[in-house]
């Protein structure tokens, strides 16, 4: 039994460098970092949670164009604004 290979032509799947074409409908991110969001600003905060939370966590980040730093930022200015002590 002979079997004749297929060829497929998938030269429009590679783009050559310097000729990308962006993707229609994505979103941007703003080019300039808020003050609090410099690179000098910015130390490491580590502490583990569950894979789920972690999943929960950059999908919602995702969805919203926030980086995963930027929504710790904002979830925490939430709960201490609800939780300040007059």
């Amino acid at each position: 039994m002979s079997a004749k290979k297929l060829t497929t032509d998938l030269s429009g799947l590679v783009s050559t460098k310097g000729n990308a074409v962006p993707v229609a409908n994505v979103p941007t991110r703003s080019a300039a970092p808020a003050e609090h969001e410099t690179e000098e600003n910015n130390v490491p905060l580590n502490f583990r949670v569950t894979a789920e939370l972690r999943r929960r966590f950059r999908m919602f980040a995702a969805a919203h164009d926030l980086k995963l730093n930027e929504l710790l930022r904002l979830a925490f200015d939430e709960y201490e604004k609800k939780h300040q002590r007059s």
